[in-house]
């Protein structure tokens, strides 16, 4: 078994279907996204956290070398669309550390316009 699904099993055991039916990282996150979206609207903080450290851990070393097929998946199936969500700014100081969040930027960015990464880094900075 890959390390990326037998790490995702460990943190997300729900999700197991989603995680055995996926062939590649790229399927998985496509649906953790969803499932992220689902928790958040429903209020579940601990589906939340759970996934946001499975996503943090698919972008470290823990994963394998970098980049890699799990962290380019996470970056462009998950983290990529958090900012297209506004009401998610907010959020991102609980979600994020500072180094996380600077680390992201870029990614964060790729479907922002300048002016609208300059007000993500105001929100993260609570200064809006």
């Amino acid at each position: 078994m890959s390390t990326w699904r037998r790490k995702a099993i460990e943190l997300l055991p729900e999700h197991r279907k989603i995680i055995d039916c996926a062939l590649r990282p790229m399927a998985m996150w496509i649906e953790l996204h969803l499932r992220f979206e689902d928790a958040l609207a429903e209020g579940d903080q601990h589906m939340v956290s759970r996934i946001l450290r499975y996503a943090d851990w698919c972008m470290s070393e823990e994963a394998g070398r970098l980049p890699s097929e799990t962290s380019t998946a996470v970056a462009c199936a998950f983290y990529e669309h958090l900012p297209q969500r506004r009401e998610y700014w907010p959020l991102f100081r609980s979600w994020f550390s500072q180094k996380q969040f600077t680390d992201l930027l870029p990614v964060f960015g790729y479907h922002l316009s300048h002016l609208d990464v300059a007000d993500l880094k105001k929100v993260y900075a609570g200064a809006a």
